[in-house]
Formats: structure tokens, C-alpha cells, sequence
């Protein structure tokens, strides 16, 4: 595909070809003036347009493209947003809904593509960072590309175009432990590695449509193939020759991983004869997804006592869904350690929602803000990385600038990033605030209590603007003049956690791990040999140093403590870096916790100009300050005040949000963690390579995300 063309005024950008394959099936062109309903038609996958140009004509924005099918649209909209036309062959009229799903996907398109990994990522958890990121380059599609195809699938199945259909979930067992042992690029090209394989082993059959759902986790959708008949093609990725091969793939000739320890988790979902009388093929694609992932979670845990264990294993399974899995389910629940509740939470897909994004009444009433905010709006937050990036880098440029705030927009803005990070900005006077959260016990809370009661805690679909991230939104928001934001986070914070706390099944075990914490005598980090009977330690946190003994090693995994003279039960995991230790928090609530960076206009000014001076950069060159300032606060975040926090909780302190809640000055974070400044000035303040978004669907989706708190709707 050629690269991508813009407005005469901007630069042309090479652009990832987007993958337009056949379509499938194809949509009515009805007009839906008047009253009428859109036309109701599923994109299929890679569905976009291409050789999109976003600009202005007097009034009128326009966006170009052309349509898998090779026409041509140009979407118009007047500057007093009486709705959308397309002009298709000179004739102007009222888009469909599919046309408009066209641009949203082209715009979920390009942000996908400008939020490529950059080195800031390197810092994370490599188990966050490989179980969220898309991973790209690797040569099969995407999670919005297998929901897209399921549904469509799905329909056609009930319709009669299709004798069969299944959904399979393939993911790596074990792979956490996995990860973490070798870190983040290791993990990452292990994943690369199956997509690939994955690839070969299924190669242009129409009928196997392969897809990379996230981090660990690939689905196929099969047509027309017996259950018993995929059972055996999977068979195949399970023997030793395929797991050799990506053992090959990511280490070369030295192998540093044995192809025992690469195995695989894999379920087998079809769908039904009788459903085909249901007409609803939403809740069939639904239903597929969600039985394919739970034949591969009842096959990771059968045969196992606990779920610790079954994770722990070395080995592959393969699970077929039938309708006798309803019962063994139920029997496994009652008979593994964990209990019930724990089986149960653990047969949830975070993949749990099919349905897409519902722009019905833009053809009318919409206009291109609608139609951004249906590409990055989830559940009532902003969700995604490019969208938060492009709204914080406008209010620096704002606060550095001294520039006015347009009317209609804020000076703050919050939303989410990877995984169970949030984070905002605000601009409150003379000051900068930058805010980077996580969500405490968030996994074990999810194990214990449920999806829905964690999702509910965090504020996901809430109308009340309560919950975690919620109230943090607020706290951006309502500036009383008497509390600096500090304040009003902390609070915010302290409110969302007694809400919580006073919900007994919120109440959870949670595990903590000290390893990186403990030290010798000498001032030297452990080792695994030390951890030996008798041995003395020094438990080190940012705020207290507690004396540590090993009373005794009882087993590979677990190992007795006195921490402060009380006893405490650990579980000890070795790994090359050294030992994993982990206690346990007892009645552990899901909770909050936020590091803040505050800023003076000359403090970051100041900062900036030293910098340049320093690395001898001209005053006009390009600063990447949001990934300077996420960098910082996502290491200190971790190091500073989650971990040593959480190990408090474990030693049995109570809960106190002035540990959970800490602001930074800039100056505060040169000084005192010099080594991290200095990091995130060469990884990302000075190596801004810029989104590579048109300039025009920039400015619209900064003053979409600045124009609002949080998203209503995914309509307007």
C-alpha cells in the first residue's frame, strides 16, 4: 500500500499497509434521513478506508478515503454540525452506518499504529507489558479484527452459510513466571515467536482465520471442521519439534530455555445445531468465545489440587467445551483447595464484551468528535495510550506557553493506559500536575470477588462517578481553591477505599513480594543461597528498615520468617535475578495508588533549557515531556510507594493513604533518584520521535478528550 497522504500542508507519513481482505458480508447503502435506522452491518476484519486525508474547506471538515471495495467517499461536515454527508459519484447524501464505522476504524487504525512501543516500555513489568501490549509486526491480526470477524462468522453460521464453527484459545502456561524470569523483550519474542508459528502451521486456508487477542493469548475461528478434527490439528503445536523451533526462533544457537518448559493451554469451542433457531448471533459469538476460554482453563486445572499448582505445571492440555463441561466444572469447584468462588472467577475472559462500539444516530446528529469519541471512549473513561498522550502534550504545550484555554475545553484530563494503570494531568495556576495510578489488589481481587465486583470498585459503567478511577477523575476536576490537587487526590482516594472496605466480599488475600527488598548485612540484595536457615537480613523500605530471620527453609517453596520477632509464612520462588519472596496481605481491599509529579512553569522550564544545554540541542527541538514525566512517575510509582506500601500491609500496619498517595517535585525526583531522572531524560525527553497521527486528527482528538470530564456515551 502507498503511504499515506495527508493535507498538502503536512509531511507524508509511512503508514503499516492496513489489511483489506475480501468482504464477507456486505452491507445495505440505505439512506437513514428522516427517521429511518442506519443500515445494520457488521465490519468484517481490516475493513478501513485507506489514503485517508483529514482537511478543511472554509467550514467544512472532510475526510477522504477509499472503501475496501474501491469506491471513493469524502465525509463533509459544516462547522455548525447539522450532521454528516458522503459524496459517493457526485451525490451528496446522508452516510450509513457502515460508512461511518469505516472512519472509526480508520481512526482506531492510525492510533493503534502511532502508540508502537518505544523504550519508555522497557521499565514496566514485563508480564504487564507482555500480557497488554498488541505486539507489533507480527504477522497475523489483532483482537479488534477476531471480534469483528466472530460476529460477522457467528451470523453467517445462523444464517446457513456455514455447516460449522468454533473458536479456539490458545495461550502459554506459565508464561508469567516465564517472563518475568528472562524480562519483557524475552517474553515478547516468545509471543512473536507463536504468532509466526501459529502462521505456518495454518497457512492461506480460508476457512482457519488466525488472530493475536493479547499478551499471551491467540483465538482461531474455524469453519466447517469437526471438533475431534481440530482436537488433532492442535494436537500438532504440542509436539516437541514446533516448541523447538520457537525455542530456535528467539535464542538462536544458544538456548537458554529447554522446549519442555514451552507448553500451552488450548480450549475447543462449537457452536450448536439448535442455535442456529436463536437468530441472536451476538450471544452465539459471545458464547463461543467465552466456553472456548473456559475448556482451556478446565484443562490447565484438571487433575490439580489448587490453582497455584495447576499454574505452576509444565505441561499442555487441551480441552474440548461440551455440554457435560457444565458438571465437571462444578466438580472440580468443589474439590480444589481454592473453593469454589476462586474456580469460578478464574473461568472469566477479560474479553467479556463482543458487541461494537454502537454509533447508531451519527449519520444524523453526529459530527467528527462523535465519531473520534467512539474510537477511544470505553465504559464511561478515555481509554488508550495515543489518545491520553496527544491531550496531555496539549496541556504542557498550554502551561509552557502561557497560552489561553480555548472555550469549551478544560485544563485537565484523565483516563486509562495499559492494563489497570490510570493517569492525568491538570493545570492549576502556576503549576503543572502530572498523576500516574495503579490499582492495588486488582488481581487477586478479581480471583476472589468477581469481574463485575472489581469493575464496579474501579468505576467501570458506573453512572455515579464513584469508584477508584472515578473519584480521581473528579479530583482532576473540582477545584474547591482551598485544597492543592495533592489533597484532593489523597482524598479521593481514602473515600473510594472506605466504599470498598465496608464490603465484606472485597475483603481479599493478596501476596506481596519482599525479595527486592531484603538485603545483607554487607548491604548487598540476597541471593538465593542465602536464604538459609538461620540467616539474618535487613528488610529495607523507603520509610523503616525491619531486622528479618530465617527461621526455617521447610521446602523448595516455602520458607518461615521472623520479621520484627513475629512469625510470618512466605512462599520463595528462585529465579535468576534471586529470590522472589512473597507474604501474604491478609484482608486486602482494592485500593489506589498514586505518585504525582508538581511542576512550577520556571521549574520545568528551567529543567528543559538544562537539558537542551547539556546535549546540545537547539531551543526549538522537540521534547517528548509526557514520556518524561510517565517514565519517572511509573518507576517511583512502583518503587517508591506500591510495593514498600503493600509490604506494610503485610507486616500488618493499616491501611494509610498519605503511603499510597505521594507527591514529588521535579526537583525533589533530580535529586533524590538521580538514576531514574537522568533514564528518562535519554529514553524519552530527548528522543521524541513524535505521534504519527495527521496533524488534523490530532487537534480533533485533543479537544474531544479536553472537552469533556469522561464520555457519556459512544453517541452524541
Amino acid at each position: 500500500m502507498p503511504p499515506l497522504s495527508f493535507d498538502g500542508q503536512d509531511r507524508t507519513l509511512e503508514f503499516e499497509a492496513i489489511d483489506v481482505n475480501r468482504l464477507r458480508m456486505g452491507g445495505l447503502e440505505g439512506d437513514s434521513q428522516g427517521g429511518s435506522q442506519p443500515a445494520k452491518s457488521a465490519l468484517s476484519i481490516g475493513e478501513a478506508l485507506q489514503f485517508v486525508r483529514y482537511s478543511r474547506r472554509d467550514q467544512t471538515l472532510m475526510i477522504t478515503g477509499v472503501t475496501p471495495h474501491g469506491r471513493k467517499l469524502t465525509f463533509e461536515q459544516r462547522q455548525d454540525r447539522e450532521g454528516w454527508y458522503v459524496v459517493v459519484a457526485g451525490r451528496r447524501r446522508r452516510p450509513t452506518e457502515r460508512e461511518l464505522g469505516l472512519v472509526v476504524a480508520s481512526i482506531e487504525a492510525q492510533m493503534e499504529a502511532a502508540a508502537a512501543p518505544r523504550g519508555e516500555f522497557e521499565v514496566r513489568s514485563a508480564y504487564r507489558l507482555a500480557a497488554s501490549s498488541d505486539q507489533p509486526g507480527m504477522p497475523i491480526r489483532g483482537l479488534q479484527a477476531y471480534r469483528d470477524l466472530l460476529l460477522d462468522e457467528a451470523e453467517a453460521y445462523i444464517a446457513g452459510q456455514l455447516e460449522r464453527l468454533a473458536v479456539v484459545a490458545i495461550e502459554y502456561q506459565g508464561f508469567k513466571r516465564f517472563a518475568i524470569r528472562h524480562g519483557h523483550r524475552i517474553g515478547a519474542a516468545f509471543v512473536r515467536a507463536l504468532g509466526e508459528l501459529l502462521a505456518e502451521l495454518f497457512p492461506a486456508d480460508p476457512r482457519i482465520q488466525l488472530f493475536h487477542k493479547t499478551g499471551k493469548a491467540f483465538r482461531l475461528i474455524i469453519e466447517d471442521h469437526s471438533a475431534s478434527t481440530i482436537r488433532d490439528m492442535m494436537a500438532r503445536l504440542t509436539d516437541l519439534e514446533p516448541r523447538q523451533r520457537i525455542v530456535e526462533r528467539v535464542w538462536g544457537e544458544v538456548q537458554r530455555t529447554h522446549p519442555d518448559e514451552i507448553n500451552f493451554n488450548i480450549g475447543i469451542a462449537a457452536a450448536r445445531p439448535r442455535e442456529r433457531d436463536t437468530k441472536d448471533y451476538a450471544s452465539l459469538a459471545q458464547r463461543l468465545n467465552d466456553d472456548a476460554y473456559r475448556a482451556l482453563r478446565l484443562g490447565q486445572l484438571k487433575g490439580h489440587t489448587s490453582i497455584h499448582l495447576a499454574k505452576a505445571a509444565c505441561r499442555s492440555s487441551i480441552a474440548i467445551w461440551l455440554n457435560s463441561s457444565e458438571d465437571d466444572l462444578d466438580d472440580l469447584a468443589s474439590q480444589m483447595d481454592d473453593g469454589p468462588a476462586a474456580v469460578m472467577a478464574e473461568m472469566s475472559d477479560y474479553l467479556h464484551e463482543l458487541v461494537p462500539a454502537d454509533i447508531e444516530g451519527m449519520s444524523v446528529q453526529g459530527d467528527v468528535h462523535a465519531l473520534v469519541h467512539a474510537a477511544i471512549a470505553r465504559e464511561g473513561f478515555w481509554q488508550g495510550t495515543t489518545a491520553m498522550r496527544i491531550a496531555c502534550s496539549e496541556l504542557v504545550r498550554r502551561f509552557l506557553e502561557r497560552a489561553p484555554v480555548p472555550e469549551g475545553e478544560n485544563e485537565f484530563v484523565g483516563g486509562f493506559d495499559l492494563g489497570d494503570e490510570y493517569y492525568g494531568a491538570s493545570v492549576e495556576g502556576d503549576t503543572f500536575y502530572f498523576c500516574w495510578g495503579d490499582i492495588n489488589s486488582a488481581g487477586a481481587t478479581r480471583t476472589r470477588a468477581g469481574l463485575d465486583r472489581i469493575q464496579s470498585a474501579v468505576g467501570w459503567g458506573r453512572t455515579d462517578g464513584r469508584g477508584i478511577a472515578g473519584r480521581f477523575l473528579s479530583a482532576l476536576r473540582d477545584r474547591d481553591g482551598l485544597r492543592t490537587l495533592p489533597e484532593r487526590v489523597a482524598q479521593a482516594a481514602e473515600e473510594a477505599f472506605e466504599e470498598i472496605s465496608a464490603d465484606d466480599r472485597m475483603h481479599v488475600n493478596d501476596a506481596v513480594d519482599i525479595g527486592d527488598h531484603l538485603w545483607l548485612d554487607d548491604h548487598e540484595l540476597v541471593r538465593n543461597e542465602d536464604i538459609v536457615d538461620g540467616s539474618v537480613l535487613k528488610l529495607v523500605l523507603p520509610r523503616s528498615t525491619h531486622e528479618v530471620k530465617v527461621v526455617e527453609r521447610s521446602s523448595a517453596s516455602i520458607v518461615h520468617l521472623e520479621i520484627d520477632g513475629k512469625p510470618h509464612t512466605a512462599t520463595i520462588t528462585e529465579l535468576l535475578a534471586g529470590p522472589q519472596i512473597k507474604l501474604r496481605v491478609r484482608n486486602a481491599v482494592v485500593s489506589a495508588a498514586i505518585c504525582i509529579l508538581a511542576m512550577t512553569r520556571g521549574e520545568l522550564e528551567d529543567i528543559l533549557s538544562i537539558v537542551r544545554e547539556d546535549n546540545n540541542l537547539p531551543d526549538d527541538t522537540p521534547l517528548d515531556i509526557v514520556g518524561f514525566l510517565r517514565h519517572i512517575a511509573d518507576i517511583v510509582l512502583m518503587e517508591e510507594i506500591k510495593a514498600p506500601s503493600k509490604i506494610e500491609l503485610a507486616l500488618g500496619k493499616p491501611y494509610a493513604v498519605e503511603n499510597f498517595v505521594r507527591a514529588f517535585s521535579l526537583e525533589e525526583i533530580r535529586e533524590r533518584f538521580p538514576g531514574v531522572f537522568y533514564e528518562s531524560v535519554h529514553h524519552n525527553l530527548i528522543n521524541d520521535q513524535g505521534l504519527q497521527l495527521d496533524r488534523h486528527l490530532r487537534e480533533i482528538i485533543a479537544h474531544t478528550m479536553l472537552a469533556r470530564t469522561r464520555p457519556s456515551s459512544t453517541s452524541e
